[in-house]
Formats: C-alpha cells, structure tokens, sequence
C-alpha cells in the first residue's frame, strides 16, 4: 500500500535569533522532531572521539552545529557547504579560533592544498548528489594518508523501500552492498555502523561500578514481549569509518542517552491522547446502540407515525400549521386553568 507521508525534515520553524530558515532536508538545532536531533547528534558525538588533535574538514555542514560539536576536541575545523546563507550564519553563529567556514562544493572542494586533512567528515550529504564517486575522489585527495573518512548515508532499503515514499531531495540512495563497494574500492580498510532510533532501557553504572557493555534486543509479539537476536536490528542509516591505513581500535557501539526523557514524553502525551478518544469512541459506540435500541422499539414507531400524520396534515410553514400551534397553545393554558380551579 502506498504511503502518503511526507518526507521528515521539514517540520520546523525559525528561531528567534536566526533569520534561518529551513530549506530541503537542513537540519537546524531548533527543530522540534525529537528523533531527528537524536540522529545528526548522535552522528556528530560518534565522530568527535576520532577528532582530538586532529585536522578536520566537515563536508556539507548545513547550519555550522556539527563543525562547532568537532571543534570541541579537534586541532582546526573547517566547514564547507555550497548555500551561502548557512554559512554566513554558521560564520556568526559558531565562532572559534580553531573553527572556520567557508561556501563550496564536496565535489570541487575550494582547497588547493593535497593531503591537508586528518579526518574528514560527510554526513547525510552523499545522497543528495549523483556525483558520488567524484565526492570521494575529493575526499581521497584532501585526506592525509593514514587518514579517517567518516559518512553516513540512509539505508534505501528501510528509508525508502519500505515506507514506499520518495524523498524529493535525495538524488541517489544506496542499499548496504552498493554503500560497502564504494567504500571498499576507494579505501583499503573500512568498519560499517548501522544507525537507528530505538526505544531503550538505560541500566548505566552510578558509584564507579566497571563492566563490559551488554546489549539486549526484544520484540512484541502476541504472547509479549520476548528476547531476539541482535542481528535482527535493522539500521536506517549506514555509518561508515574508512582509511587506508589499518585503524586501531574502534568504537563498538555508541548510545545516545537523552536525559530530558522528551521522546518518551512525547510519547506519554499521545498514549494519554488515543486513550481519551479511544474513550470518547467506546461512549459514541455505546450512545449509537442506545439510538438503535430506541428507533427499533414500540413506542418509538407510534410517535414517529404520529409526526409524520401531523406532518401530513399541517405542512411544515404552512398556515394551518401555524393555526393548529395556536390551538394547541390555548388548549394547554385551559387545561392547566382547569387543574388550577
């Protein structure tokens, strides 16, 4: 069946003290799609443990938060995005001596300099251009050898297979074994992620207690909930970390924990929504069969012959109508006269 939703993305409004606005697929801070700011920050919290130190470039960097979340531990930041609006205001916005943007393209990046870069970044941007492999042959030259390239892309499979929607702004999607062979053919060494939002349980050490990591993965079911494999997680996004030098050691898995709880509020606030119609609901159905009840009985059927008679006889508007509720009237006050005498 085909879906009618619209792709995510666009609902926003402009913050207060930005005159930007938001355009295609941009992602801006101020969003209020919970799961969205979940993704690209996530994205940018993995990234920062591979920048301290380093030289980065940030290829597509939108509104400038991402650069300015790398800033924190790298060397030197440079962000670069082809709207010229973004990047004068990431240029206000996201100010640091170590930080710095600049309008061009990730296909003809405005650096001359080779090799420059030990980390360059590309997230949520390579699906937007059909020129991929002309992007990469940017990022391979601008990267240092023994350098780290880190991108993301939506897995086509569960973005857009399976929703059975087309985003507008997407030029070239790209299934897991498509995504793995651009990769694989441009670096000698890569290690894939998948990315997806999950309802989760925290169970995270208080008083300095050292463990190794656990995850777990469950499925409702008919019978309940019941615990599955955790190669049956399906990432909407792939993560990829590539160099072509062996790397040392990796993150294995990375959680993004949000202590304001706002999914879940979010979450809370429509259960508590479809109670009240569900409740609303379950009183009409009942209030229908009440209706039914009374439109199948007796009495009701000799009223409803009595109205249409007296519609028959004195029309609706017509003078003898108005002429009969005048008697009507005024054989009501006598009774009533009579009762009182």
């Amino acid at each position: 069946m085909k879906s009618n939703k619209i792709p995510r993305r666009t609902n926003t409004k402009k913050n207060k003290h930005s005159e930007l606005q938001a355009a295609g697929e941009r992602f801006l801070p101020w969003m209020e799609d919970t799961i969205i700011n979940y993704e690209h920050l996530h994205r940018y919290g993995f990234a920062k443990e591979f920048v301290e130190g380093k030289k980065v470039l940030d290829l597509a960097c939108g509104e400038g938060y991402g650069s300015a979340i790398l800033a924190e531990k790298a060397e030197e930041v440079i962000g670069i995005d082809i709207n010229e609006v973004v990047i004068k205001h990431a240029c206000t916005k996201y100010v640091k001596d170590n930080l710095k943007f600049m309008k061009s393209s990730m296909t003809e990046v405005a650096i001359e300099e080779n090799k420059l870069f030990d980390v360059i970044i590309c997230f949520e941007a390579l699906e937007h251009i059909e020129e991929q492999n002309k992007a990469i042959a940017e990022v391979k030259r601008l990267l240092k050898d023994g350098g780290v390239f880190i991108v993301s892309m939506p897995n086509k499979y569960i973005y857009s297979d399976l929703s059975n929607c087309k985003n507008p702004w997407h030029k070239k999607e790209l299934y897991f074994d498509e995504f793995k062979g651009l990769l694989k053919s441009n670096f000698n060494h890569a290690v894939f992620y998948g990315q997806k939002v999950f309802p989760a349980s925290n169970i995270f050490p208080i008083l300095g207690v050292a463990g190794n990591a656990q995850e777990l993965a469950i499925e409702k079911k008919e019978c309940g909930f019941s615990f599955v494999s955790l190669d049956r997680k399906d990432a909407t996004y792939f993560i990829a970390v590539a160099s072509n030098k062996p790397m040392k050691a990796t993150i294995s898995s990375s959680y993004l924990v949000d202590i304001s709880e706002s999914l879940l509020r979010k979450n809370a606030v429509a259960e508590n929504v479809r109670s009240e119609l569900e409740a609303i609901h379950n009183e009409l159905e009942a209030t229908r069969c009440e209706l039914k009840a009374i439109h199948n009985s007796n009495g009701w059927k000799v009223l409803s012959g009595y109205y249409k008679f007296r519609d028959k006889i004195f029309p609706p508007g017509s003078r003898r109508r108005v002429y009969a509720k005048k008697l009507f009237g005024i054989l009501i006050r006598i009774k009533n006269m009579l009762l009182r005498g």
